[in-house]
């Protein structure tokens, strides 16, 4: 190394340990350099989620006759006070299994909502056969609209019963047809005495602005 290499270097040192013409002594700092430690990568656990077997619906068998089969008689009942918190009186009424009718018995029963009435089981006429349909609760406006009437069915014959003993008087309400977008059988029944004049109107059809509608059997003064 030549003598000028070794002067710059003493120079150089000279500066890093005192200032030139002060006090001040000038050190010469080394950081040192931060180290980074790479990102732990922690992975979700892979969740796997048991299958929510349904459990299998319960199908009610589906009821069908070559020939009509009347339905029995109501059996008597004795109509209880109404609970304190009211409710709607469903009579007693048959179901029909694929081998037997069976009896339920009447009671207060709050409908599921404002409009609802109850509808006991009926037959309907169905290509040629019949099928019976489980007593429910059904809307109050069934109205159906067609561009001509449909002709009633003829009416079948009933044998009225002795009327059930109730705390109210009971009215004879005659079996008949309503129409629900096909022909059903209402069954004849008692039913309580609201007004003692009313007399009982098949239903009918009613020609309005777009087409005709069926009006439904109904008590009227």
């Amino acid at each position: 190394m030549k003598r000028s290499s070794y002067c710059l270097v003493a120079s150089i040192l000279a500066v890093s340990v005192a200032a030139i013409g002060g006090d001040t002594i000038a050190q010469v700092v080394v950081e040192t350099p931060a180290v980074v430690e790479a990102p732990v990568v922690v992975e979700a656990p892979t969740v796997v989620e048991t299958p929510v077997v349904a459990a299998p619906a319960v199908i009610e068998p589906v009821v069908v006759s070559p020939t009509y089969i009347p339905v029995p008689a109501p059996q008597q009942e004795v109509i209880t006070p109404a609970p304190s918190t009211g409710g709607v009186w469903v009579a007693g009424h048959w179901d029909r299994t694929p081998d037997q009718w069976v009896w339920n018995q009447g009671a207060w029963v709050q409908p599921p909502f404002s409009n609802a009435y109850w509808t006991p089981g009926y037959w309907q006429h169905q290509n040629g056969q019949y099928v019976w349909e489980d007593a429910h609760w059904a809307a109050a406006n069934q109205g159906v609209v067609v561009a001509k009437p449909v002709t009633v069915p003829e009416a079948y014959e009933e044998i009225v019963p002795a009327a059930p003993a109730a705390s109210t008087a009971m009215t004879w309400q005659p079996g008949h047809w309503e129409w629900r977008g096909t022909w059903v059988w209402i069954p004849g029944a008692y039913v309580a005495t609201a007004v003692p004049a009313a007399t009982w109107v098949n239903g009918a059809w009613v020609e309005g602005v777009d087409g005709w509608h069926w009006m439904p059997g109904h008590w009227q003064e």
